[in-house]
């Protein structure tokens, strides 16, 4: 005997689908039933019946649900309601299940492109527009962080850089973005920073940020995070370019070197050119506590 086992999985596959689907229908169409045997008589008046199609990770769920009128003494006017679907928290117009959207913002989270979430939700049949829509009305709830508290004249180190990224629009068009990276943190052990909070500004490329702007940014971003941030001692990290500079004395603070290009300047201005022969020497200053968290510029 012949046994196909892949077509034999598809279709229990196809068979368990559809049980899911007429199981969550009956479920709905009876939560409208005891709606209407629990419901305010006086208040509600039964006036027609409509189907709606509403999309799951399984299919297509079509539900038979009463619509019913009442009276609005505010609005001195009849008002038509279905009050399953307000139950159910579905708006009007929407179509798209709440297990849709968490597996849109999920894959989508983890780098996945619109096609291959419409992949991924391929029973739904969903399309790249609507997982678009999905993406765009996501809104994020950013959380109340607990504030560091901070000594007087206590050190809190804000390095600021600029990284460049390329990002795909719906249309699938690449426009090249620019990120203005802020990361305070308090202290350095072991090579480990200590109450490291992160943030950033992203933009379309030769779009002008300005001085002002980014330090209104850093200290926005220290007041939220930090406590007596008026009597910390702010320094600012990074490279040697001109606007770094620039935030530094606008937020009148000390300005100091990274680590990274610190090192990068040490050995240009050591071992550029010299073919190893200074060697110990660019060892011996690399090694040195003062040049191993930063030098005064």
């Amino acid at each position: 005997m012949n046994f196909n086992y892949k077509w034999n999985f598809r279709e229990q596959s196809a068979k368990i689908d559809n049980l899911i689907l007429e199981h969550i229908t009956k479920k709905w169409e009876k939560w409208d039933w005891r709606i209407k045997n629990t419901r305010d008589k006086n208040k509600y008046k039964i006036v027609d019946y409509q189907y709606r199609t509403r999309k799951i990770m399984y299919g297509l769920v079509t539900y038979k649900r009463r619509i019913y009128e009442y009276f609005d003494e505010k609005l001195q006017e009849w008002i038509r309601v279905c009050l399953v679907d307000e139950i159910l928290q579905l708006p009007k117009y929407k179509r798209i299940g709440e297990d849709i959207e968490d597996t849109i913002i999920e894959n989508f989270a983890d780098g996945k492109r619109y096609r291959d979430i419409c992949v991924i939700c391929k029973k739904a049949g969903i399309s790249v527009s609507s997982v678009h829509r999905v993406f765009k009305n996501f809104e994020i709830v950013e959380a109340n962080p607990v504030k560091v508290k901070l000594e007087k004249n206590q050190p809190i180190f804000v390095a600021i850089d600029d990284g460049h990224r390329k990002f795909w629009n719906f249309k699938r068009k690449g426009t090249k973005h620019s990120m203005r990276l802020i990361v305070t943190y308090t202290d350095n052990i072991n090579h480990k920073v200590q109450n490291k909070r992160v943030k950033a500004i992203i933009r379309p490329t030769k779009t002008k940020i300005g001085v002002k702007k980014t330090a209104e940014f850093v200290k926005e971003h220290c007041q939220k995070f930090y406590e007596n941030i008026e009597q910390a001692k702010i320094i600012i990290c990074g490279d040697s370019a001109g606007w770094i500079k620039e935030v530094a004395d606008y937020l009148s603070t000390q300005f100091v070197l990274d680590k990274f290009h610190l090192i990068r300047t040490l050995y240009l201005g050591i071992m550029a050119g010299n073919k190893g022969k200074y060697l110990k020497e660019y060892n011996y200053c690399k090694n040195l506590r003062l040049f191993s968290l930063y030098v005064l510029f």
